[in-house]
């Protein structure tokens, strides 16, 4: 349903971010999450965007703890695993903005995929959505250093 390619059509967009976290590229983002490389590279990047806008806004209250600590940037805080340069927090980062921006691209599956098999994709892209959202959610959680469900009392 979701096939991405050997990697020659992937764009090589770059999403300014706001300084603290980091510039994302919409060819990572094809290539990591699967998506069609015949779907509008434009709306992939705009996808991009959103979602980087939409995380900041939930993760606003971290970013200005770090902040507060004198760290100005993700790549600055301590953690592990590391991959390349890239630390925990950037890592979860990137897999909240890429889950959340191919939520929003769901949708739009339908429409590049045809016939029968676009029928099967518009009837499961609510669940599909639901849970890249909740895939998002859970990195998310993980950055505020809770688990991935939680419980409180009412």
């Amino acid at each position: 349903m979701f096939s991405g390619s050997s990697g020659a059509d992937y764009q090589d967009t770059v999403i300014e971010n706001d300084g603290f976290w980091p510039n994302l590229n919409a060819g990572d983002f094809e290539k990591r999450r699967s998506i069609p490389t015949d779907m509008d590279s434009e709306t992939v990047a705009y996808a991009l965007a959103a979602a980087i806008a939409q995380i900041n806004i939930a993760l606003i209250n971290k970013k200005t703890a770090y902040e507060a600590e004198g760290i100005t940037s993700a790549n600055e805080v301590l953690g592990q695993p590391k991959i390349g340069d890239k630390n925990l927090l950037v890592i979860l980062y990137e897999k909240a903005v890429f889950a959340r921006a191919k939520a929003d691209l769901v949708p739009e599956f339908a429409t590049v995929q045809t016939k029968d098999a676009g029928d099967r994709v518009a009837e499961s892209g609510t669940l599909i959505t639901e849970r890249l959202l909740a895939e998002s959610q859970q990195h998310i959680r993980a950055i505020f250093g809770k688990s991935r469900v939680g419980v409180e009392l009412l």
